[in-house]
């Protein structure tokens, strides 16, 4: 299923691409979220650690995705693809590039390393703490039982030392590759947690409705982009 759900996103990610290109839709305010996404990725660095710095940010995009993702380009270049959610509210925005900033930490990997429930309980928990203290937003559920799995696990891992991933990054800098004894011995966790926060999250991956009522509003979705980039092409 998360092979289904990986294509069919990618291709609407095409599709706000190639739409960007022929409309500029979206442009002055995705250049706004750029601002903001620097300012998020400079306290990421702080308590995680440094990103790699040889790739460059760009604009961040609205996109008709139903889920937020990094896009590594050849060229050295990453964009954050936000939902179409994202340009009603700049609440839901800032809540995307906070979660999404921690997977830019390190892009090269993004193509080859699939995401660890550390990984995504780490973005989970730094996006609840950056709305808490930029828009006074208070978070306690994602309304995923995975996510919040996950969140559960980095908020016990983070209790004793809030900078322990960016003592670990030293050591191995892509999160999604550190393992148990790694996260174990720096963090004195027990090995059970290491365990579950070591697991691929995409093998207990379960989207929030059906497959079928998935596909279906993925299909319609990529319908209404394609005819809206036709219109626009011949116009």
């Amino acid at each position: 299923m998360a092979r289904v759900i990986w294509f069919m996103e990618m291709l609407l990610l095409m599709e706000a691409e190639a739409k960007s290109l022929v409309s500029g839709e979206n442009l002055s305010y995705e250049r706004s979220l750029k601002k903001e996404l620097f300012e998020i990725l400079e306290e990421v660095e702080l308590l995680y650690g440094p990103r790699d710095h040889s790739y460059e940010m760009l604009e961040p995009r609205i996109t008709e995705c139903l889920y937020g993702h990094p896009r590594v380009y050849p060229s050295k270049k990453v964009r954050i693809c936000l939902t179409r959610e994202a340009k009603r509210s700049g609440f839901l925005a800032a809540y995307g590039l906070s979660h999404e900033a921690v997977h830019v930490l390190s892009p090269g990997s993004l193509r080859v390393v699939r995401d660890t429930l550390l990984e995504e309980g780490l973005a989970t928990y730094f996006s609840f703490k950056y709305m808490k203290r930029a828009y006074g937003l208070q978070y306690h559920t994602t309304g995923s039982r995975l996510y919040d799995a996950a969140l559960r696990g980095v908020t016990t891992l983070l209790a004793k030392n809030e900078f322990v991933i960016k003592e670990i990054r030293t050591q191995e800098p892509v999160i999604s590759k550190i393992d148990e004894k790694l996260l174990v011995e720096a963090s004195g966790i027990d090995p059970e947690l290491a365990k579950f926060l070591c697991r691929d999250f995409w093998n207990d991956f379960e989207p929030p409705v059906s497959r079928k009522t998935l596909a279906t509003q993925h299909a319609r979705l990529f319908a209404k982009g394609v005819q809206s980039f036709w219109e626009d092409w011949k116009i």
